[in-house]
């Protein structure tokens, strides 16, 4: 498996669920949107949730799609890229796929609160389809 077949199944997804470690050492998992540009998906949210704060300590993730018959799982790790209007493409990126009218409010071009874009880096990713398990496993690693 490519990295650019990884991103692709990335690009078509409207939810992702986030994958991050509280300093207890526990997980935390939240859905979140996110954009791929670049073959980079990008993520945003408010410095003072927890998952900003997990990412804050420690950057290490996990994405994972919300299928469990189309499974995607790719870690890697969030760089903070700073305030949403430091990345405008990003932002724009995210207005153009998430637009349905009720979607506008969540959006960092809409909302102030969301203070942070992650570009996530990725390391590894896990793929593989329920109906054909054996056979459509595959792996892309750095």
């Amino acid at each position: 498996m490519s990295w650019g077949e990884v991103s692709g199944r990335l690009a078509a997804a409207r939810n992702y669920w986030l994958g991050t470690t509280m300093p207890s050492g526990a997980p935390h998992a939240v859905p979140v949107w996110g954009v791929v540009t670049a073959q980079t998906l990008f993520l945003y949210s408010e410095r003072t949730t927890v998952k900003a704060r997990n990412l804050a300590a420690d950057a290490r993730c996990v994405i994972h799609l919300e299928s469990g018959d189309e499974v995607l799982i790719v870690h890697g790790v969030a760089e903070d890229l700073g305030d949403p209007f430091q990345v405008p493409s990003v932002v724009a990126a995210l207005a153009s796929k998430y637009t349905r009218p009720e979607d506008r409010q969540y959006l960092p071009g809409a909302d102030p609160a969301f203070d942070v874009v992650y570009a996530i880096r990725p390391r590894s990713a896990l793929a593989w389809r329920l109906d054909d398990y054996a056979s459509s496993q595959r792996r892309w690693s750095l």
